[in-house]
Parts: C-alpha cells; sequence; structure tokens
C-alpha cells in the first residue's frame, strides 16, 4: 500500500516528467499514467510483499533492477519502465512462474481470462496442459459452491492469503510445505468453508491468474457487453459493484475497485446473490382475482380464487375504482399502505406523496417500523436527529474503542463487520461486544459481555454508573452541550456493578473493565442494531447509549459518535423520504401547521380542499391490528411481505385474510401475495435508475441494466400511473407546483425531492453522476455534505439526557415455556429470502432453516446435532433442524425468519410493543422445544 503525502515530487519515467506524491509507490504512478508493467503479487489495497519479481524497473542508482511495487518515489528520481533489457527480465520471471503451472482452460483463441493470461500472451508465453504435464493438484479441489479451487494455476503471489487476512479477516488461507513443494491452503489441509470461510469471494476479486475463480463467471470481460456500476440491493452498508452484462441479463458481478464504501470486497449475498435477478419465478405480467376480473363478490376469506393475468390498463384501472369506493364510503384512513426499504428514494417519495395527496391518509409505514423505528425516536428525542452520527469509514479507521452492542455485525453488515475486525487486527483498537450469542466478532474482542436478552439498559446503566464513580465523564461536554445530567446521574446511583451483575449475568470485573476502556479510551463509537431496537423498551435502550455517547463526550467528533446499522439498502432513504406515519419528507412534522400548509400548497388537487388532516396515521403493526376489526379495509404494498417477517404472522395471516381488497407489487409471488387481490410486477434494482440512502446517510445511484421479464414495470411508473388513474377517477386535478405525476424519469423525482426535503436540498442526480460523495444534510447545490453529524451543536441545540430504567421482557421462561428465544438473520440469507432463497450458490450454502441450541440443553432434552424439533410458543409452533453450539448459552435459543411456513421463527414470536416506537419485541419469548417425528 502507498503511504502518501499532500507533498508532490517530480521524476521522470521513460523521459517523461511526472508528478506524483511523495510517498507513493512507484507501481501506483505507472499505474496512473497508463504504463503497463507485469505486477502479479502486487494489488492496490494489500500490502506488499515484492514476491514475484515481476514489475521490475531501472532506477538511476541502483546497479540491479527493482520491483516497482518495493519503490517508494522521491524527488528528481530518474526511472526506466521500458528497455529490451527489462523486456528479457520480464520474460524470465514469467517464464519461471510456469515450471509448475498446469492450464488446462488455457484459450487460444487469444481471449484473456485473468491478469495472468494477458501477461503471458504480451511475452509469447503459452502454460503447459494437463495434456503435456501432469497436473501436482486435482482440478476443481474444493467442494465450495460458489468458488472454484485449482492450484495447477497457482504462482504463490499471495494475493489470496493476504486479501483474507487483511480485508476479509478470515485468515482461511495461508502457505504449507516448503521449497518447491510450497503450496496455498485452505485451514490446516481443509476445504475452505471447514477453514472458517465466510464465501466472499474477495480472494477470487484480488486472484490473477484464476485459481481461484467464480463458478458463476464463465466469461472473460472481453465478451461481456457491458459494466454497469451499482449499488448493493442488500444491506445498509451501501456497496457498490459492477453488473456484468450479457445479452441484456445478468450474467455476473465483480468488485470495482473506485467503489467509495467497499473498494475490492464485497461479502457473499453481495458477490454471489445476485442471479434471483433472472429466476423464472419473477413477475412479468398484471395479475388479479377472476372475481374482480368478472365482477362478483370476493370469495370467502380463506379462498380468495384464481388468477387472472389482464393488461396493465385492466388491473389499474381495478386498483382505481377500487380505491375510490372504500374511501367513499369509509374515509380514506380505511387504506393502509406499506412503502418499502428495497426500493429507491424516489419509489419511496411517490409511495407516500401517494398516501397523503391521491388517497389522502398518513397510513404510510414500512419495515423501519420493525427493526429501527427505535431508533429513529430515541436519538430524535436525544439529538434532534434519528440517523447514524459517523461514517463507517471513520468509525473503523478512528474509533480507540468500539462498543458494538446488539449487533451481529459481520453476518448482518459484513463488510462493515470486517473492517471492525481490521481496526482490532491493523489497528489495535479496543473491541467491546456485548450480545447474548458468543458471534464471530467475539473472536476480536477484548471483552465479550455475554449479558441477558432484555438487560441492555442495566448493562448500559451499570458501565456508566462505574464511569462517573472514576470521574471519567467529560464534564466540559456534559456542561457546554447537554441538559439533564443531574436527573441522569441520580437514576445510576442504583446500578452498581454488582446490582447489575444480578440482573444482567455478566461478571462484576467484567463491568467494571468495560467502564474502563469505555470512559477513558477517546474517541470511542458506539454502534448498535436490532438487538437494542427490537425490545419493549427499545426506545429506552437508544436513550441509553446516547447518554452513554453524552456522558463521555463521543458526540460531534471522528471516531466517535452513535451508529446505528440500518438493516436494509434503503431503509435510511425510506425514512428520510416521509414513509412514516407521523412526518412528511425530510421529518417535517404532519401535525405541524407550517409543515401542513407547505405540503398542502405544494400538492394541492382542485375539487379537495383539504388533502390530509394534522392527526399521524397508523403504524405497521397497527394498520395490521385494524384489519381484523374492519378499521382498514385495504392495502396497497410495495415490496414487503409481512407473512414472512412480521411478529406473531398467525395473527398477521388472520388480519391479511380479512382485508377486503390488497395491491401487492413485487417482483416474485411472494408468502404475502396468496393474501392479494391484484399482483403489479415490479422490478429489480438492476432495472431502474434510482438512489438509495445507505446507513451512514450516503445518498448513492444505481442503474437500469438489465432487460425486465415480460410486462414488468419500474415501481415509480407503477405509482404514477396509479396516481394519475385515481385522480381522474375522482376528478381532481393537480394544481399546486409538485402536484403532478408526469415524470419522465427518476432523476425529475429527485429535483422534487429536494425543493421540499431541507436534508437533501442539495441532492440531485447530476452530482451523483459526477461522483460526489453526499451525506445529507446537504443544505444547498454547492454543499458538500455532512459526513459527521452534531459537530459543534445538536440539532435540537443541546442533548437532552434521559433516565432510563431496567423494565423485564413482557414474556420471560416459566415451567411451561422453559427456554428463551432471540431472533435473528444468518450470512447467507437476508430477511424474508424471497430473493437469497432463489439465488443457486445461497442456498446451497444455508438450505433450510436451523435453530442454535447448547449441549447442555440439547443433551438434556435429548436431541441430536441436525435433528429435527418442534419448537412451540403460546402463538405457534415452529419446525427446524437443531445446531447445537456453544454459541448459545444454557437457556438460550436462536432462530431465523428465512424459511416459510412452518419454518418461520415468526410463527413463535410475540406481537408486544415499544409504547413509542410501536416496535415488536423480536428478541425475546418463552419457548419449549419437542423431538419431531
Amino acid at each position: 500500500m502507498s503511504h502518501e503525502s499532500t507533498q508532490s515530487v517530480q521524476l521522470s519515467i521513460d523521459e517523461h516528467a511526472v508528478t506524483a506524491n511523495e510517498g507513493e509507490l512507484l507501481i501506483d504512478v505507472l499505474y496512473r499514467e497508463g504504463i503497463k508493467t507485469p505486477s502479479l503479487c502486487y494489488s492496490p489495497g494489500l500490502s506488499c510483499t515484492g514476491s514475484c519479481r515481476a514489475c521490475l524497473v531501472e532506477v538511476e542508482g541502483s546497479s540491479v533492477p527493482l520491483p516497482a511495487c518495493e519503490v517508494t518515489v522521491t524527488d528528481n528520481m530518474q526511472v526506466k519502465a521500458q528497455s529490451p533489457s527489462l523486456e528479457h527480465e520480464h520474460h524470465v520471471v514469467l517464464s519461471m512462474m510456469l515450471e509448475n503451472y498446469v492450464d488446462t482452460d488455457f484459450d487460444t483463441n487469444n481471449i484473456n481470462h485473468t491478469e495472468f493470461d494477458y501477461w503471458l500472451r504480451r511475452y509469447d508465453l503459452t502454460p503447459p496442459s494437463s495434456e503435456s504435464k501432469e497436473p501436482l493438484f486435482p482440478v476443481d479441489s474444493d467442494p465450495h459452491p460458489a468458488i472454484r479451487v485449482d492450484l495447477n494455476k497457482c504462482i504463490l503471489c499471495t494475493r489470496c492469503v493476504r486479501a483474507c487476512n487483511e480485508v476479509q479477516g478470515r485468515f482461511v488461507w495461508g502457505l504449507a510445505e516448503r521449497s518447491d513443494k510450497t503450496q496455498i491452503t485452505a485451514g490446516i489441509d481443509e476445504s475452505m468453508l471447514e477453514a472458517g470461510c465466510e464465501s466472499c469471494g474477495t480472494c477470487v476479486a484480488y486472484c490473477p491468474t484464476g485459481a481461484l475463480s467464480d463458478r458463476n463467471n464463465t466469461l472473460p470481460d472481453d465478451e461481456i457487453d457491458a459494466k454497469v456500476m451499482t449499488t448493493c440491493s442488500y444491506c445498509g452498508v451501501g456497496c457498490n459493484f459492477d453488473l456484468n452484462i450479457k445479452d441484456g441479463r445478468l450474467h455476473h458481478v465483480t468488485s470495482n475497485p473506485h467503489a467509495p464504501v467497499n473498494g475490492m470486497h464485497l461479502c457473499v449475498k453481495g458477490r454471489y446473490g445476485f442471479d434471483y435477478v433472472n429466476h423464472p419465478d419473477r413477475l412479468s405480467q398484471p395479475m388479479v382475482r377472476e372475481w374482480l376480473v368478472q365482477g362478483k363478490n370476493r370469495p370467502p376469506k380463506d379462498d380468495r380464487g384464481k388468477w387472472v393475468e389482464v393488461s396493465w390498463d385492466k388491473a389499474l384501472d381495478i386498483v382505481a375504482q377500487r380505491f375510490s369506493s372504500i374511501i367513499d364510503e369509509s374515509g380514506p384512513d380505511a387504506l393502509a399502505l406499506f412503502s418499502s426499504a428495497k426500493c429507491t428514494n424516489e419509489e419511496n417519495y411517490l409511495m407516500q406523496k401517494f398516501a397523503r395527496q391521491v388517497i389522502g391518509t398518513h397510513n404510510i409505514d414500512h419495515c423501519a417500523r420493525l427493526c429501527h423505528s427505535s431508533t429513529v425516536a430515541g436519538l430524535a428525542a436525544s439529538f434532534g436527529s434519528g440517523a447514524m452520527s459517523n461514517t463507517m469509514a471513520d468509525v473503523a479507521e478512528q474509533s480507540q474503542a468500539l462498543f458494538v452492542i446488539g449487533s451481529n455485525t459481520t453476518e448482518q453488515h459484513p463488510v462493515f463487520g470486517s473492517m471492525l475486525r481490521q481496526a482490532v487486527h491493523q489497528r489495535g483498537a479496543k473491541l467491546i461486544v456485548a450480545d447474548p450469542r458468543k458471534i464471530d466478532l467475539t473472536e476480536f474482542a477484548t471483552l465479550h459481555l455475554r449479558h441477558k436478552p432484555g438487560t441492555d439498559i442495566a448493562l448500559v446503566n451499570g458501565i456508566m454508573h462505574v464511569i462517573i464513580k472514576n470521574e471519567w465523564q467529560d464534564d466540559d461536554f456534559i456542561n457546554t452541550r447537554t441538559e439533564d445530567y443531574e436527573t441522569l446521574r441520580e437514576s445510576l446511583d442504583k446500578y452498581t456493578p454488582e446490582y447489575v451483575s444480578e440482573i444482567t449475568s455478566v461478571p462484576v470485573d467484567a463491568i467494571i473493565e468495560a467502564a474502563t476502556i469505555l470512559g477513558t479510551a477517546k474517541p470511542m463509537a458506539v454502534i448498535w442494531a436490532m438487538g437494542i431496537t427490537q425490545h419493549i423498551v427499545g426506545v429506552q435502550n437508544v436513550f441509553s447509549l446516547a447518554n452513554l455517547q453524552m456522558l463521555t463526550g463521543n458526540m460531534g467528533i471522528s471516531g466517535g459518535g452513535v451508529n446505528p446499522l440500518r438493516g436494509q439498502n434503503n431503509v435510511q432513504g425510506a425514512c428520510d423520504l416521509g414513509c412514516l406515519p407521523n412526518v412528511f419528507p425530510g421529518y417535517q412534522q404532519v401535525a405541524n401547521p407550517d409543515s401542513l400548509s407547505k405540503f398542502s400548497d405544494a400538492w394541492a388537487l382542485s375539487n379537495r380542499t383539504q388533502l390530509f388532516s394534522d392527526t399521524p396515521g397508523q403504524t405497521i403493526t397497527e394498520m395490521v391490528e385494524n384489519s381484523l376489526t374492519g378499521t382498514i379495509r385495504g392495502f396497497y404494498i410495495l415490496a414487503e411481505n409481512p407473512i414472512m417477517s412480521d411478529p406473531d404472522v398467525n395473527h398477521v395471516r388472520q388480519a391479511m385474510a380479512n382485508s377486503e381488497f390488497t395491491v401487492l407489487q413485487e417482483i416474485f409471488h411472494s408468502e404475502t401475495a396468496d393474501y392479494a387481490d391484484v399482483l403489479l410486477p415490479g422490478v429489480t434494482f438492476a432495472e431502474k435508475e434510482g438512489t438509495f440512502t445507505n446507513t451512514e446517510r450516503r445518498i448513492q445511484l444505481i442503474h437500469d441494466a438489465v432487460t425486465s421479464p415480460g410486462e414488468a414495470r419500474k415501481d415509480w411508473e407503477i405509482t404514477a400511473e396509479l396516481a394519475k388513474r385515481v385522480l381522474a377517477y375522482r376528478q381532481q386535478k393537480p394544481v399546486g407546483i409538485y402536484a403532478g405525476w408526469d415524470y419522465q424519469s427518476a432523476a425529475q423525482v429527485m429535483d422534487e425531492i429536494a425543493s421540499l426535503t431541507p436534508p437533501y436540498t442539495g441532492v440531485s442526480h447530476t452530482r451523483l453522476h459526477n461522483g460526489e460523495q453526499l451525506h445529507w444534510p446537504v443544505k444547498d447545490k454547492q454543499h458538500l455534505g455532512t459526513p459527521i453529524l452534531h459537530v459543534e451543536k445538536f440539532s435540537r441545540g443541546k442533548g437532552l439526557f434521559h433516565a432510563t430504567e431496567h423494565l423485564p421482557a413482557k414474556e420471560l421462561p416459566d415451567a411451561d415455556y422453559p427456554l428463551c428465544l432471540t431472533t435473528g438473520r444468518v450470512l447467507y440469507h437476508w430477511h424474508g429470502a424471497e430473493m437469497t432463497r432463489r439465488s443457486q450458490p445461497l442456498t446451497a450454502l444455508y438450505p433450510e432453516t436451523l435453530v442454535e441450541i447448547s449441549s447442555q440443553d440439547a443433551s438434556r432434552l435429548g436431541i441430536n446435532d441436525m435433528q429435527t424439533i418442534r419448537i412451540i410458543s403460546r402463538r405457534g409452533q415452529m419446525i427446524a433442524k437443531a445446531e447445537i453450539s456453544d454459541r448459545v448459552p444454557l437457556g438460550l435459543i436462536f432462530g431465523n425468519f428465512h424459511f416459510p411456513d412452518e419454518a418461520n421463527v415468526n410463527n413463535l414470536t410475540i406481537g408486544e410493543l415499544d409504547p413509542v416506537a410501536k416496535i415488536p419485541e423480536y428478541k425475546v419469548c418463552a419457548v419449549r422445544i419437542e423431538k419431531y417425528s
């Protein structure tokens, strides 16, 4: 890696004057100047070994050629990169690499599949084939479902070793044997997966020879029609990569070294999880139930009738007429709309505009209700803004201490999880992990606080108690930038380490050690996810973490902050753009008269004196409940799957069955489609333009690169067309400046967003196309964005401390249900897994649902590893295989919601809600286990 400064130096390369940065590696300067030289062990972003000696150059003053990857440029340096003698040296080095090299796949048609192919042809070399030379290793020697291993092509450059160590942080690859028998090996001569491989494919991305390759990538770059850089549609990290397009279809994904968040790094889903785009299950034609076409009454709620394919005109007319009838009969609040964190900012903006302007209701919500609504509410009350305060790179590169609580980061946000590993491995940052489970990140932790589920407040309060007792609090920060500190301090008096240990089961010494690190290391960052938020005290949990960061003065500084990790690719953007029942875009309150007037004027219609009320609408959890009572009569659901993702899904099934009329806009026939009356085929992220806002408030483009199946349409186009039809049906015309629906592009929608949404004022597709990296708030067209929030003051002025008290979970184990269940995701799947269960590599890696159980509990119940079991709660049952693991302690089991029907853990979860955020308590409920036969 180069270690460059901001000072420049002048040098000469092949008698041409070149300007470079002081401290820069010569190999990087050569690349930048377009001077090609073999460099097979070196790759930007990895440490330098100089082992292959292929990038030799002549430097004045040296009697022998030097590898450019080991030369740091200096002022007035004289370099020769091309000469007859160097050509000879390069040829000799490359010839030596072929001594044990066998390539049975070498393309004789002058098509370069790898970097090494290019250099062999450049120097007129042909590798031996298996016909002329006996391979030393089996071809395709590892059973990994996504990665092909052929060590006969290995030149021992060790890029894979360094990539796994220095980027992913798993240390899977190493060197074995000695001398001419030296070889790359996984673990202790194991398979990749046995050696702890997380299937990210980073080793493949860096391999120059094809010794490691993607099984699904059989085409060389020369045969790819286009490479289109885009943003990942899985988690909130916001990785960029290239879609490789062939004949209008997505062929495979490759890393793009210029990706601002992730560089060459991707997780397993980002690299291998996109074959769902081409899956034959894709919806391609609008469908409605037969009774709608025949003009009859709907069949009984347990049988909604047959599906019938219809034209777009027919489907949209049916929806417009049905929605209008419900409004006339029961008012606009009888309709409920679910927007989607999987869709773009532009589409989410239009969904909430449709709800408020066209329908006339604030009943618009999305999955943030189920994941981070408590974060938004808690941070907004504490600071005035409910978002992540720092960037991921800032946290990973600058924090001296990291407090990860309620976040299985390496599985839920894998690329950022690897960045945290590297912060520990390369910089020596102190990592404290608080989690009931022994998650993978604990391998790198200074301290693992294994507290009981639902005891986060007591744990954090106990840490603050010790910090104050030892006078480690930041008094200057507290006095100048906060209020109500005395209330907090008094509330913490009883949270002694001994008292907290009784509640949490964390040893007293561990509580004191954690407080010592968090109270004395600065800057210190707090990182959390749904292990904090999905509780009946979710908002209080967030208050506690906000308190900790104000107490220690770690707000508004590099390397510090509050860093909630958003679960979905655009859950941040869906919140920003007003897909919540209490706020317009930009978190402008619907109950605020100025906000109400602003949007009423902007979206004004003829023949409607009042567009919407000043009363917030219903949350997702409330809408579902009110469908049972008939208060909610119809749903418009965009790319959400409540039958998989909501708690107590048996209750949700009853509610959705009771809905009179449900419209679902999706890419697949999801589990929720069984309860729908109209199916509108949308498109994937690879088939439309728009933007996502990642967890760190970075706004990024996606691009239309793939041909959509059949008559599937872009989601923003569907919503806009439906809006026009409803308004026409109700004889209402747009008269406000932004009341119309005649959009020509997603960029035009973003321009409207910028005009009405203060944090996005300076955002435009043009700026993003030009490569600007914008974190909101972006205050005007010249503003460069705000990577770190709350630098000089909080959004609300002064930060507000909140006293919080430990409250037990609503349902704890008892004699009838003696085990505690907690829930979450696994590395190889994502949420309801509509996409990942249609990805061949991902389903091969994790084909069925597993429930983690401790060896002690398994022994007591007579359960064997991988035995099928029945898990029962007061609400339902789940059938799964038992995975006996030390990841869970005695009395705790863990399940996921990636598989449908009886395999879904949400058959068991409880619907109890946080009273403020209305988020369900997914993380704690009581269950029992039986053997299943």
